[in-house]
């Protein structure tokens, strides 16, 4: 009869024989990285596009709702 891993109150010694097989330990690693590049591309694209750095002016600046050329 196989020994059947339980994850109630108690069990941190047998959490302790949990045994990680290497195609998990790279996924897991492989999503970590894929996460923080798309961390890291969403937070670029949110600085170039939405906050723009510019210096405030006194004059109201307005932009066409239309493109100028099609």
């Amino acid at each position: 009869m196989r020994k059947v891993i339980t994850f109630d109150k108690g069990s941190k010694r047998r959490l302790r024989q949990v045994r990680w097989k290497l195609i998990e330990i790279f996924t897991l690693a492989l999503l970590a990285i894929f996460l923080f590049a798309t961390s890291l591309f969403v937070l670029m694209w949110e600085l170039k596009h939405e906050h723009p750095l510019q210096e405030p002016t006194k004059e109201h600046q307005f932009r066409d709702a239309e493109p100028a050329e099609p």
